[in-house]
């Protein structure tokens, strides 16, 4: 018995602090690899090895919170140092790319929104892997006046070019003045095409708009005061890919100007297997937490003062 726990200790040395691979404490110590194997399990089991994960932090204890609260795929939250808001961007970009790069695999049909947040992402895109088979493709239409960096047809260019892959464009207007227009315009076959491929999306990233009089939104000049004030009357609070919703989630259906968006519908997003949504900041903990309620995306990406307020309920 002692021979055989001394052989157990043996071999997790060499495993665990020698860092030799199966096959070379087989080859050393002259037994088979299986037995090796059997022996590593073995010595997990009696207490000879044990396994303590150390963070230094506990954002990952606060990360499986939340996805256990809200019934998320995966968390991932940054510190939040400083009230700088582009500062904080540019930090949910590098989180968010880092995330994107291990998910997103080829072959993948990848839907981006819009917006300034999303747009800081591809320049941290660091890929070793091949995935020039994958597909980027917009989840809503251009946004009027809105500068042309954070439109989602550019972002879906610049997100292929910074992964190697490929992408399909979705020339329209994102917002329409009636719904004869947005009829006419969804029977091109170049916009049906982009929103059935948008449609069918293994991933998407979203940024989540909100409050209604501070969105990015407001800038696309398609806003004037009746839209406005008929989206606080709706209790609007957030909005994703151009839809907005209510404090509970609830899509704000009588919202008339939600009828004339050109993309993909709030409904489609939630048929989507992943969907990553980047945003943090002090204003917009509320619309993230009604998006979260609503179902709209099971992987967020965000900072430790939305977190702890996302824990609070």
């Amino acid at each position: 018995m002692e021979e055989n726990i001394r052989l157990l200790i043996k071999v997790a040395l060499l495993y665990y602090n020698e860092k030799l691979t199966e096959q070379e404490i087989s080859a050393r110590l002259g037994i088979s690899r299986p037995k090796v194997s059997r022996l590593l399990k073995k010595a997990l089991e009696i207490g000879i090895v044990e396994i303590k994960i150390n963070t230094n932090n506990d954002l990952t204890s606060m990360e499986k919170e939340i996805e256990k609260k809200y019934k998320l795929q995966e968390v991932k939250i940054v510190e939040y140092k400083t009230e700088e808001n582009e500062l904080l961007k540019k930090e949910l970009g590098k989180a968010a790319a880092e995330l994107l790069v291990r998910i997103i695999k080829n072959g993948d049909i990848i839907g981006v929104s819009w917006g300034t947040t999303i747009a800081l992402i591809p320049q941290f895109i660091k890929i070793n892997k091949k995935l020039n088979t994958c597909l980027f493709v917009p989840l809503v239409a251009g946004l009027g006046q809105a500068p042309y960096e954070i439109q989602a047809n550019n972002i879906a260019i610049e997100f292929a070019k910074a992964f190697g892959a490929k992408w399909q464009l979705l020339h329209a207007p994102a917002i329409v003045e009636n719904l004869e227009v947005k009829k006419s315009i969804l029977s091109d076959s170049m916009v049906k095409k982009s929103l059935e491929i948008a449609a069918k999306a293994d991933v998407a990233i979203v940024g989540i708009g909100g409050p209604i009089n501070t969105s990015t939104i407001l800038e696309s000049g398609y806003f004037g005061e009746n839209e406005i004030n008929e989206l606080n009357r709706e209790g609007a609070i957030g909005d994703i890919c151009s839809r907005f919703f209510d404090i509970n989630g609830n899509i704000c259906e009588r919202a008339e100007i939600n009828n004339r968006i050109i993309g993909i519908s709030l409904e489609q997003l939630k048929q989507i297997k992943r969907v990553v949504g980047v945003a943090g900041g002090k204003n917009k903990i509320q619309a993230i937490k009604s998006a979260l309620k609503g179902g709209y995306i099971n992987i967020l990406v965000t900072d430790t003062v939305t977190a702890e307020e996302l824990l609070k309920d």
